[in-house]
């Protein structure tokens, strides 16, 4: 396994825990997209491609809607994670 690969695996390990601090609280609860943005930016030298348009521009998102976004992200990172 390749250290690009690794760093994904990483990522998307990082993302399902947050996924799992996020889908035990409240749906409309309003969080802070940096910590899913830092782990995004985890991904820079090893994913080719747009990789950035990963990131989120709010600063604050429904706890409902940074669902989707995680669960698109790692979809997209595991499509992604075997070369």
């Amino acid at each position: 396994m390749s250290n690009g690969q690794q760093r994904i695996g990483a990522v998307i390990a990082a993302l399902e825990k947050v996924r799992e601090h996020v889908a035990a609280l409240d749906d409309d609860a309003q969080l802070d997209v940096a910590t899913y943005n830092r782990w995004i930016g985890m991904l820079d030298g090893v994913v080719e491609g747009n990789w950035k348009s990963l990131m989120l521009d709010d600063a604050m998102m429904a706890a409902h809607e940074l669902l989707m976004h995680i669960d698109a992200a790692i979809a997209f990172l595991e499509e992604h994670r075997e070369p």
